[in-house]
């Protein structure tokens, strides 16, 4: 009886939806993210090095997102973005260490103040160290049974809380909200049991180059699958909790990353750029109330719009000063078209020198810049790869010209611009000839590497030691 009921369900979830979202009770919210998974590492995204059967069998369950974009690529930046709605321009967490100042009511605290019980279990890394004095931003306290903010690797304790706050949560009459955020798959490249053998080799992608890159990519990609491999099995756990607990047609289950992971692509490591492994991430989605199943959206949506979306498809108020659209109604087919048809990206720091780069990603391209010029210009599209720079192709001058024209006026549209932020948190460990930056070099020249352009930099680190 109830498989009939999943059945129908997805597929008439939107119909369903519309009918009864007035009355129906407010849905569940599952979100579990990882750390520094980029799209291209499920099956459900066409890698062939990959074992993830739960994942890819849950991608069929629901929608995959294929132009999922983290818009400032860095934990904790994602993080500020996914809990405020917010730029990082507008919620301060302008790179890891910096202090989080959103504006206004976070994820959530508007999910609570709906009537939700709340829980976050796994890695926080939301600035500064979290002590029963500080804001929860919605949470339950640090320390208690589910306010676990941890840094612990192995995932298998972090989905153990996950499993109890499920359990127990469903029992009850009120809605709840859990956010699962594990550490794996990011560096360094652990190769757990059982998945050694399984991924003894694994080939590089082809825009990886040879030399320092492809050896580096060589010595990483193995452990790196493992460890996906191994949150797929944890994956799998919390799905049969929901569906245990009775709760799966009335739980909105997400799975995303909060940015990817270089590994050698371009020739370059780790994240903090505009290229697709470090700023695209898998994102699937499940809710079949509203949601048909088996489906694929190609439209780019940001980490920004995570927030007003859930609230969309929960029925819960956000608030007014977001950045992010409401992509629910897109999501369930009540609506043709996205809200918007681009993500904006920004990294104020890092590899380029302030004030950093901006990047625009639409459907088919993915066009970047500095202050100065012109700098990446891919047609995503034909070049999933991005192997071919048309930033300099006379030919597509024109091209880059609107995509120009519309990058400033997405700076205009969130309140960007190009002056020099305040330095906060590592931001001046990643400049040009900072200590960080020079731990990711894999023989390619950074963006900005010019002597002249390193220079500023290296006279005020010299100034600042003489001060001391």
């Amino acid at each position: 009886m109830r498989s009939r009921w999943w059945r129908g369900a997805l597929l008439l979830g939107p119909l369903v939806w519309a009918l009864t979202a007035g009355a129906a009770r407010k849905p569940n919210v599952l979100y579990v993210f990882s750390d520094m998974q980029r799209a291209g590492s499920l099956g459900c995204y066409g890698d062939t090095n990959a074992w993830t059967p739960n994942l890819d069998q849950f991608a069929a369950q629901g929608l995959r997102l294929d132009a999922a974009i983290s818009p400032t690529p860095v934990c904790c930046p994602y993080r500020a973005v996914l809990m405020s709605g917010q730029q990082v321009h507008h919620n301060r967490m302008l790179s890891n260490g910096a202090d989080f100042q959103p504006t206004e009511k976070c994820f959530a605290e508007a999910f609570r103040e709906a009537g939700y019980e709340t829980g976050y279990v796994g890695k926080w890394h939301l600035g500064k160290a979290r002590t029963p004095a500080d804001p929860t931003w919605g949470f339950p306290a640090p320390g208690t049974e589910y306010g676990v903010y941890h840094f612990e690797r192995n995932p298998t304790p972090t989905t153990d809380v996950a499993l109890k706050f499920i359990k127990e949560k469903s029992r009850g009459t009120a809605p709840w909200m859990l956010f699962v955020s594990w550490i794996w798959p990011h560096s360094p490249y652990d190769r757990p049991e059982p998945y050694r053998q399984r991924f003894a080799s694994v080939s590089p992608p082809p825009n990886v180059p040879a030399g320092a890159a492809r050896e580096f990519a060589l010595r990483s990609l193995p452990g790196y699958y493992s460890m996906i491999a191994a949150l797929d099995a944890e994956f799998g756990r919390l799905a049969r909790a929901v569906d245990e607990a009775g709760a799966a047609e009335d739980t909105i289950v997400i799975y995303t990353s909060d940015h990817g992971d270089m590994i050698g692509s371009q020739g370059y490591k780790a994240k903090r750029w505009p290229f697709e492994e470090s700023a695209r991430v898998p994102f699937l989605i499940r809710y079949p109330r509203a949601l048909a199943a088996g489906r694929t959206l190609a439209d780019p949506f940001s980490a920004v719009d995570v927030y007003p979306t859930v609230a969309g498809l929960a029925g819960v108020p956000a608030p007014s000063g977001l950045d992010g659209d409401d992509f629910s109604a897109f999501f369930a087919g009540k609506a043709a078209s996205p809200p918007r048809d681009f993500v904006y990206l920004e990294m104020p720091y890092a590899y380029v020198p302030w004030p950093g780069w901006r990047a625009i990603r639409t459907r088919d391209y993915m066009y970047a810049r500095t202050l100065e010029q012109p700098w990446l210009l891919y047609h995503v599209a034909q070049d999933p790869w991005e192997m071919r720079n048309l930033i300099d192709d006379p030919a597509q001058q024109p091209l880059a010209r609107v995509l120009d024209s519309r990058l400033t006026e997405a700076m205009k549209r969130y309140g960007d611009s190009w002056s020099e932020k305040v330095a906060v948190g590592d931001v001046d460990l990643w400049q040009p000839g900072g200590p960080k930056q020079q731990t990711q070099s894999l023989g390619r020249a950074f963006p900005g590497q010019m002597r002249s352009e390193i220079a500023p930099f290296e006279r005020k680190r010299k100034a600042a030691s003489n001060d001391e």
